[in-house]
């Protein structure tokens, strides 16, 4: 039988309070590797993607007349 503070000098139920740190320290952890996991997707975009991206819509621009073909061709050649 035990009389005293209890175990851990004091602490509640024990062990109570360190599971509640791990499982603190898990879902911070998690979160972390979410948000990590997004901001590392949208910066490694290969260049040749976005670039081509923005190549149709320079077309696109110049198919509604919005452009002329000299400032396509520079967008064209700023591209590439």
């Amino acid at each position: 039988m035990m009389i005293g503070p209890g175990y851990f000098g004091g602490f509640g139920m024990g062990g109570g309070s360190l599971m509640m740190l791990v499982v603190f320290l898990a879902i911070g952890y998690l979160l972390y590797l979410a948000f990590n996991q997004n901001r590392g997707n949208s910066q490694t975009l290969p260049r040749q993607s976005w670039s081509s991206e923005a190549l149709e819509l320079a077309k696109g621009r110049l198919a509604r007349g919005e452009i002329t073909i000299e400032e396509f061709e520079e967008i064209k050649t700023n591209l590439l």
